[in-house]
C-alpha cells in the first residue's frame, strides 16, 4: 500500500471517528455534557482515535493541509490517554462543537473523492483495521 492510499484510509478513519464524536455529543449543552461521564467517556475516545489515525497521516499530507492544527488533534489524544483524569470537559466541548466541524470541512472532500474512486468497490467507510 503507497502513502497516498494509506493516507485516504486514515482521512476515512479520522472523519469517522469525528463525526463519531459529534453524534456522541448531540444536542447536549456543555452543563449537561459535564454531568454525564457516558458521553464523556464516549466522546473522548472517538477524539481519541481521531488523534492517533491523525500521527499515522504522512507528513506529506499535514503539511498539504496546515491549516488544520494537526498537533491539536493529535496532541488532545495524548491528553485523554495519558491524563484522563485531568481532562477539562469544557475544553473537550469546545473542541468538539467548534473545532471538529473545521477539520471535518477539509478532510471530507477527500472522503468524497475516495467514494468517487472507489464507488463501484465498496462503501468507502467499510475500511479494514490499520
Amino acid at each position: 500500500m503507497n502513502a497516498l492510499e494509506k493516507d485516504a484510509l486514515h482521512i476515512v478513519a479520522i472523519v469517522r471517528a469525528l463525526t463519531d464524536a459529534q453524534r456522541f455529543l448531540g444536542p447536549l449543552s456543555a452543563e449537561e455534557f459535564a454531568d454525564n461521564d457516558e458521553k464523556q467517556n464516549a466522546v473522548a475516545m472517538a477524539i481519541a482515535r481521531a488523534g492517533e489515525h491523525v500521527k499515522k497521516l504522512s507528513k506529506e499530507f499535514r503539511e498539504s493541509e496546515s491549516g488544520v492544527p494537526w498537533c491539536g488533534v493529535s496532541g488532545m489524544r495524548d491528553w485523554i490517554a495519558h491524563d484522563y483524569d485531568g481532562l477539562d470537559f469544557d475544553r473537550l466541548y469546545y473542541a468538539v462543537t467548534h473545532e471538529v466541524p473545521e477539520v471535518l470541512a477539509v478532510l471530507q472532500p477527500y472522503v468524497e473523492q475516495q467514494a468517487q474512486i472507489q464507488l463501484t468497490k465498496r462503501n468507502p467507510f467499510d475500511v479494514p483495521r490499520i
